[in-house]
C-alpha cells in the first residue's frame, strides 16, 4: 500500500508506475483515482475522481490513521461481457488510494459525500493538546 503523507509529499504521483499498479491477477487492474487535497483552520478535504461508480461502490476506510478508499464494480461472474475491439477500459478494474493521516484529524467525524462522480471527504480536525513539560527532582 503506498500511503500519502500529508505535508511530507506531494499528492501528485512523480512517476507513471504509481498510476496504476497490476495485480497478480492479470485481468483485473488497480488504478489509483486522481486527488485533490485541502487544508484550511478546521479541516482537510480530499477530492477523489471516481467517474462511472456509484456510491454503494464505493468504501471509505480509516484504520489506524490511513485513509483508504477502494471503488470497484461487481459483474456476476457467469455473464459474460461483450467481445470488444478495442478495450481500454473494464468492469473488472478496481480503484484505491490511500493517505495517512496526520494526528491532527479527528478520525470519529470523517464525514463524505459523493456527486456527479467526485467523492469529497472531509476530514476535521482536532485540537491538539501542548506537550506538558514537567521538571523532575533528582532525590
Amino acid at each position: 500500500m503506498n500511503a500519502y503523507r500529508f505535508g511530507f509529499r506531494p499528492f501528485l504521483p512523480a512517476l507513471m508506475n504509481e498510476v496504476f499498479e497490476r495485480q497478480s491477477n492479470a485481468t483485473e487492474l488497480t488504478y489509483k483515482p486522481a486527488a485533490n487535497v485541502r487544508e484550511d483552520e478546521k479541516s482537510y478535504t480530499i477530492e477523489l475522481a471516481l467517474p462511472g461508480f456509484t456510491k454503494e461502490e464505493i468504501k471509505i476506510n480509516c484504520e489506524e490513521q490511513v485513509l483508504t478508499v477502494s471503488a470497484g464494480h461487481q459483474p456476476e461472474e457467469d455473464v459474460k461481457g461483450p467481445a470488444y475491439t478495442w478495450n481500454e477500459f473494464g468492469y473488472k478494474s478496481k480503484y484505491e488510494r490511500s493517505f495517512e493521516l496526520p494526528e491532527t484529524v479527528d478520525a470519529d467525524n470523517i464525514t463524505a459525500a459523493f456527486e456527479n462522480g467526485i467523492l469529497i471527504v472531509s476530514l476535521p480536525k482536532k485540537e491538539v493538546q501542548p506537550v506538558k513539560s514537567k521538571t523532575i527532582v533528582i532525590a
